[in-house]
């Protein structure tokens, strides 16, 4: 047990309130560990602290009475041993928060992120600065606003941090905890974001990284604001933690329970490519007057980038020296290269896909041939490989060329649809104009990319969806180029407060690419259906937060769209592209009958052509909005298919490949 003189040390370094006596300890103990862990957590702090502020003969005295072997292990020990439980308590932080600690974490994060040497400054100032000012290790220690552009070195900078402030003893773990805002998107994912920020707050990490801060829900954005400003936040219920989740108590007299989440000397680092103002907007003037620290990335400069470009040439090279055991001379030229495909709003992140690339080639003549020790790798027209004076082309294109190719050569194969594909060349003409003009730093007219699609079934609506994503993956525009086709059933749930979720689940999949919801008007069915407005309006924001990296086409008849977007303004006003697909012609659907015959190895007689645009055109003028278009083709044609089999058993010397037109089940009367 500790002795009294220790008792009364302790007592006089901290005040009677944190006095840690046996008897106050066990009483502590049996109403909450956490709140021992506190206790232990804020007085390492405060000897650090008071290290750093108070006269070093103090300290000296205050060492020589309470005796060399004392420690917070040791009482951690002793307190374990009397009171016959486990402690997991925090590791007691050595490190000194002075200036000469600040100034070498400065220097290493400036060799760690170039180019952001004033970023780098401002930020170590911003950790430093609780040191200086004090703080309270139950509230938030300090919160940063970190914004610039993507690939500017922001993440980088962040987790830099956090692996100094360990080495130097300053942090109990390099972790760095995540809080991604745009993963609560209505106010049924209350649980899950108390869950997530309790977990954030309690965890080993001294640093919470808060992602696409201005996209969450204002009622999330609110707490968040409380946090900042008031250093913990009050819950509006009690809860308790079970089982690895924050849940309701049940009863005021539930043990252990949590009304509160307190700081625990965290520190918030938003990271936005906003302005201030956009903070204003979502958090309020509070939140923003309280933090002190605004950090901004810049471009990177041209001496910057070469040193980047040749730090990033350089782990390739050892890259290929661990991995793949081969030696590589890497030309000038490559550099030059890299130089010349580096968008400043995009920073490293347009260098470093090229780099993949690269490795993923060598990788595989690495593992095709495996005959060679070395090789000298150049751009001459396109990055080449030569191995023994032998060249290799690595095709840097990505594809991207050969696919641009394919999609042209779909899109013609089409039949009809004359409107709907000049509008998305045109689109494609504007994004590459737009996309080079960002390039050169000149402005751009952003125009929305989302759509609908109105028709009648079977005049090709996902046909087109699909060519549309992997149109603009190949612009550039998206990153993954997939389509995720969805319909009500998909989007909205059966029970209260699953909605939401269930739709940003859905958004989450479609990121990078397009989200297609076929049927889309029957998201709407009347005032009264809640579900339905709530995955139209979770669905509305998703599409702000992510109006970058996913495009939304709708899909369904003309006047029950038109009925849809009345719903909703704000749907109405995300969809400027309107697309109509007209009902095939009899000469159209022929030609798409042909196609389809083709695509299976077989071919329609000559003679029975004429005979099937007469019959598609008798179909179509008497119901072409449950004909069914393409369909009615497609299935006319296996049906075709099936006759032909039973025609040509009976006759040896028939075609095998050949449809006539006594398969084609041409009925007069319709």
């Amino acid at each position: 047990m500790v002795n009294k003189e220790k008792e009364r040390l302790m007592a006089e370094l901290f005040g009677k309130k944190r006095d840690l006596s046996f008897d106050a300890t066990k009483d502590v103990l049996t109403n909450s560990n956490d709140e021992l862990k506190r206790i232990i957590r804020q007085n390492a702090d405060n000897l650090r602290s008071l290290e750093e502020v108070s006269d070093k003969k103090v300290i000296k005295k205050i060492n020589e009475e309470v005796g060399k072997d004392f420690n917070f292990k040791k009482l951690q020990s002793e307190l374990e041993e009397d009171l016959n439980t486990k402690l997991e308590v925090p590791e007691v932080l050595i490190g000194k928060a002075s200036r000469e600690v600040f100034e070498k974490i400065n220097a290493e994060l400036n060799d760690l992120v170039l180019g952001q040497k004033e970023a780098a400054k401002e930020l170590t100032i911003a950790f430093r600065r609780p040191y200086v000012t004090g703080f309270d290790v139950n509230k938030i220690k300090n919160s940063i606003i970190l914004s610039g552009s993507n690939g500017s070195g922001r993440h980088l900078l962040v987790r830099s941090m956090a692996d100094l402030l360990h080495k130097y003893g300053l942090a109990t773990s390099k972790e760095v905890a995540v809080l991604d805002m745009s993963e609560y998107p209505s106010p049924s994912s209350e649980a899950l974001f108390l869950q997530d920020l309790y977990v954030a707050l309690t965890s080993k990490a001294s640093i919470i990284i808060v992602e696409n801060s201005e996209e969450g829900h204002a009622l999330y954005s609110r707490m968040i604001s409380e946090l900042v400003v008031n250093g913990s936040l009050k819950l509006n219920q009690r809860y308790v933690f079970k089982d690895n989740h924050l849940i309701p108590s049940g009863s005021g007299l539930t043990k252990e329970v949590i009304d509160t989440l307190n700081g625990n000397a965290k520190t918030l680092v938003f990271i936005s490519e906003s302005s201030v103002n956009k903070f204003l907007d979502v958090y309020g003037k509070s939140f923003v007057d309280k933090i002190q620290d605004k950090v901004k990335t810049v471009y990177l400069d041209k001496d910057s980038l070469d040193k980047i470009v040749d730090k990033i040439l350089m782990e390739l090279s050892v890259r290929c020296k661990n991995k793949l055991e081969v030696d590589i001379l890497i030309d000038d030229s490559i550099k030059e290269y890299l130089l010349k495909n580096y968008s400043p709003n995009d920073g490293v992140d347009s260098i470093t896909p090229i780099i993949k690339k690269i490795y993923d080639e060598l990788v595989d003549i690495s593992l095709k041939r495996g005959d060679f020790n070395s090789l000298v790798i150049k751009y001459e027209d396109d990055i080449k490989v030569v191995i023994d004076k032998n060249e290799i082309d690595l095709n840097m294109a990505d594809d991207i060329n050969k696919e641009r190719e394919e999609i042209q050569k779909e899109l013609d194969e089409i039949v009809g649809l004359k409107p709907v594909k000049e509008y998305l060349l045109s689109l494609e003409d504007h994004l590459k104009v737009s996309k080079l003009r960002k390039k050169k730093g000149l402005k751009t007219t952003e125009i929305s990319k989302h759509m609908i699609f109105t028709g009648n079934p079977g005049t090709g609506k996902t046909t087109i969806a699909r060519l549309v994503s992997r149109l603009m993956k190949a612009c550039g525009i998206l990153k993954q180029g997939q389509l995720v086709e969805v319909t009500r059933a998909d989007l909205v749930a059966k029970y209260v407060g699953q909605t939401a979720p269930l739709v940003m689940e859905v958004v989450k999949s479609a990121l990078g690419g397009v989200l297609f919801i076929d049927e889309a008007y029957s998201l709407y069915r009347g005032k009264d259906d809640s579900f339905g407005l709530e995955a139209i309006d979770t669905l509305v924001k998703a599409m702000e937060d992510h109006r970058d990296d996913l495009i939304v086409i709708l899909a369904g008849y003309s006047k029950e769209m038109q009925i849809f977007l009345d719903a909703n303004s704000g749907l109405k006003s995300r969809f400027a592209n309107i697309i109509n697909f007209p009902d095939y012609t009899g000469e159209e659907l022929t030609q798409i009958a042909v196609s389809i015959a083709k695509g299976k190895d077989y071919k329609i007689e000559k003679s029975a052509l004429n005979d099937l645009t007469k019959y598609f055109n008798k179909v179509q003028s008497a119901s072409d909005s449950t004909s069914g278009n393409g369909r009615l083709a497609r299935n006319l044609v296996e049906e075709a298919i099936l006759n032909q089999a039973k025609r040509i058993l009976d006759d040896e010397g028939a075609a095998i490949d050949l449809l006539k037109l006594e398969d084609f089940d041409l009925r007069e009367e319709l």
